[in-house]
């Protein structure tokens, strides 16, 4: 058997991180971050405590990756709006939005669950602030631009509604009427 080549160790290497997280992302939202040690991550995740630490620093670190990790998937649905209308990014927003909650209970679980843990809120303020700065003013623009009176109350009534969905496809999960949802707010903004 050949030794593997840089390209195969560094893609080995992304799959231990991204085990990592997925790993440290499920305890913290079933356990809560404060009752969630490295230790218990790392028997998880099948490695040793020794290996987690090799990639992140505590669980500090581990908690920012995976903001950063989730946040990366708004920089990737931002990307997709670019050079379409703003009629159209709204309702492809919407509609990416309620696909993200479909297909990642357990990510919302964890999104959830961390608005619920002052500790895990505290380590992550910063972040959460710069985050917020940002989508609530991607949105307060295209709102003004789609010339609503009052487009940075509309942005956050948008979150506010997509955070209830959130919510509520939790707690009822299949009988939650998702789609019949998307299309009530789809026609709430004329979409």
């Amino acid at each position: 058997m050949s030794p593997r080549s840089p390209e195969q160790n560094q893609a080995q290497r992304e799959e231990t991180r991204h085990g990592i997280l997925m790993t440290a992302l499920k305890a913290f939202a079933e356990k809560g971050y404060a009752a969630t040690s490295i230790s218990y991550i790392a028997k998880e995740a099948g490695i040793s405590k020794g290996l987690t630490y090799h990639y992140f620093n505590s669980k500090e670190d581990l908690l920012h990756g995976i903001f950063h990790y989730l946040n990366s998937f708004s920089g990737e649905a931002l990307d997709l709006l670019k050079n379409k209308s703003p009629e159209e990014q709204l309702r492809l927003t919407i509609e990416m939005t309620f696909d993200y909650i479909q297909k990642n209970p357990d990510l919302m679980r964890f999104m959830t669950s961390l608005a619920l843990q002052p500790d895990a809120m505290a380590t992550l303020k910063e972040d959460i602030k710069k985050h917020k700065q940002q989508t609530i003013g991607v949105f307060t623009k295209l709102f003004g631009t789609l010339n609503y009176p009052a487009p940075e109350a509309e942005a956050y009534y948008l979150g506010a509604m997509l955070d209830g969905v959130a919510l509520g496809s939790l707690a009822l999960q299949e009988e939650y009427p998702l789609a019949a949802i998307k299309e009530k707010i789809l026609k709430h903004y004329q979409l």
